[in-house]
């Protein structure tokens, strides 16, 4: 047969992004990166069409380079400092200013709607520039974790965002100078849907402006996160904004007042209850029914309040308490709650109350879970089997041990995390921090093995020997994010971790001991790896401590913005005579 009468395949060029652009929604983001390597055409095909990014690290791809590879965005979110600094072990001026970010999103980016800045430095002038060429179409503006700016800033939002409907502050700390960036909020926008400033030090505005606000805003509101705030004004915005299904904030009566009776609306789901005691248990069972999500991690409810709460609460998908839920609290969820998706428990008084009794109880009766996080007083390799047997959908798992207690028989914990591993099979974030001896050489390594779908590892105090790294980095084939505490390795252990790691993408060493000159430290560089000794700024002077490590990824070189007296940049060379 000659070989011009074989038919050779033919391609719609057309078709084929037709089929492209239906496929890649679908995708999910992390893979993103790996398809647009498969070939030129799949590469361009994601650049057009990626309509969102988080970019985990400001420093690791400069602006200009983003907006060029992705110029059709339409939301985006940035983070910057180190977790690390809500423990101040980061100072607040480490870097993270979103400026040259500002500059570059607003003149290229011009689908551009939504924009989440995350542990950041904001000034007045980058609002002020972010209202003014993208207010008419912005809808999006959260600053998470802020800090930097003042009511001036956010003045200027209020009067050029009028299509907002979503504005987050929550934790930013906010230079306060008088309340009209709310005033002319509540003035001109119509169509908010989320309003937060939980947790803000914000307390200067008329709390008649937010009822405007609720009122103006009541066929869209949905989620409203608001500080105190007096009885009369809680009661006219929950009689006007009927819609609301999220709701956080602690109505006062003034000296002056009588007390008011009020109800929550009725399409209430979300909940934050703050100071809450015996008392308040009555108010929350009145809606408890269609609870979906319950924060308590700011009440006072001991282990019965919690019962007597949980018990009514059958379409709970999301609980966030402390410790002081205790183990009975835990096993009245499992035997109420069969929806439980998330459950993060935090410390809570000096003497822990929820051992491996109550993990495991949980364990066996909400199999549902994906996000589990605890904080524990004991913990066993049976608790960990079993959590590994029964929770197929885990995701994001983290593991708590209290230092101070009892002495535990149970250790070390290499068995358990081999159960936890080999069954959860879908652990992406892991973090498991322990006592010395609670994970022997052997664990690290079954970490390395069985994990072999984390992204973020988190270790604290379980350091047996430098070969447990060692063994762990002969894995790891997909992790991206590292964080360790009381884990004093060598500086060869280290170095041969980032090396044979080659998709790790961060790195937080807390208490680096593992030089005494600085000049090994450069073991660890690679190409596109920048490091930095962040010094420890305690608020009183004698308490020092080893300063911490904090390396990176990054495509935009060594930064420059890094203050003097708490920032050493290691790589490229400095000279540490």
């Amino acid at each position: 047969m000659d070989n011009n009468d074989i038919k050779q395949p033919r391609f719609d060029t057309d078709l084929t992004d037709t089929v492209f652009s239906c496929v890649i929604p679908y995708i999910h983001p992390n893979d993103l990166n790996s398809v647009s390597l498969v070939s030129r055409k799949l590469y361009e095909l994601d650049s057009m069409t990626r309509k969102h990014v988080t970019i985990n690290n400001c420093y690791a791809v400069p602006p200009w380079r983003l907006v060029k590879r992705f110029p059709n965005l339409e939301s985006i979110k940035l983070k910057g400092h180190p977790p690390a600094i809500m423990f101040r072990l980061v100072s607040f001026d480490w870097g993270g200013y979103i400026t040259p970010w500002v500059e570059d999103i607003v003149e290229k980016l011009k689908r551009l709607e939504c924009v989440w800045f995350k542990r950041m430095i904001v000034r007045d002038n980058d609002l002020e520039v972010l209202a003014e060429r993208c207010g008419a179409k912005l809808k999006v503006l959260k600053l998470d974790k802020c800090s930097g700016f003042s009511t001036d800033g956010l003045l200027q939002i209020a009067k050029c965002c009028s299509k907002l409907r979503n504005l987050f502050l929550e934790l930013s700390f906010i230079i306060e100078l008088d309340g009209e960036w709310l005033h002319e909020l509540a003035l001109r926008n119509k169509c908010i849907e989320s309003f937060n400033h939980y947790l803000t030090p914000l307390d200067k505005y008329d709390h008649a402006d937010l009822a405007l606000l609720a009122k103006n805003c009541r066929e869209s509101l949905v989620s409203f996160k608001i500080k105190n705030i007096p009885l009369k004004y809680l009661v006219e915005i929950f009689g006007s904004c009927i819609k609301i299904k999220d709701f956080v904030g602690d109505p006062y009566l003034n000296d002056d007042e009588e007390d008011i009776p009020y109800s929550f609306p009725s399409n209430i789901q979300h909940i934050t209850w703050n100071y809450g005691g015996h008392l308040d248990v009555p108010a929350i069972q009145t809606f408890s029914h269609q609870l979906t999500k319950l924060n308590l991690i700011c009440s006072k409810f001991d282990s019965d309040d919690h019962c007597l709460i949980l018990y009514m609460s059958p379409n709970l998908e999301e609980l966030y308490t402390k410790d002081t839920i205790g183990d009975f609290g835990l096993e009245v969820a499992t035997l109420y709650c069969k929806k439980l998706r998330r459950v993060k428990i935090k410390r809570g008084g000096e003497e822990g109350q929820l051992s491996h009794v109550g993990l495991t109880t949980l364990a066996k009766g909400c199999p549902e879970l994906e996000c589990l996080h605890v904080n524990v007083k004991d913990i066993t390799n049976e608790t960990l089997e079993c959590i590994g047997a029964n929770l197929k959908k885990l995701y994001d798992f983290s593991l708590v041990l209290r230092q101070e207690g009892e002495q535990l028989s149970d250790l070390p914990l290499d068995v358990g995390v081999r159960a936890l591993l080999k069954g959860c099979t879908k652990l992406v974030k892991l973090g498991i921090h322990l006592r010395t001896g609670g994970i022997t050489d052997v664990g690290w390594e079954y970490i390395g093995k069985y994990g072999q779908n984390l992204r973020q590892l988190k270790l604290g105090f379980c350091r047996d020997s430098d070969a447990g790294l060692v063994k762990l980095s002969k894995w790891c084939p997909r992790l991206q994010k590292l964080e360790m505490s009381g884990c004093d390795f060598n500086q060869q252990a280290l170095a041969t971790f980032v090396l044979n790691v080659t998709s790790l993408r961060y790195l937080w060493i807390q208490e680096y001991r593992a030089f005494e000159n600085g000049h090994d430290i450069f073991a660890l560089a690679r190409p596109f790896w920048r490091m930095e000794l962040i010094k420890y700024m305690p608020l009183v002077a004698t308490q020092q401590q080893p300063p911490s490590l904090f390396a990176y990824y990054s495509l935009a070189g060594q930064r420059t913005d890094y203050p003097d007296d708490s920032v050493i940049p290691l790589y490229p060379y400095v000279n540490f005579e």
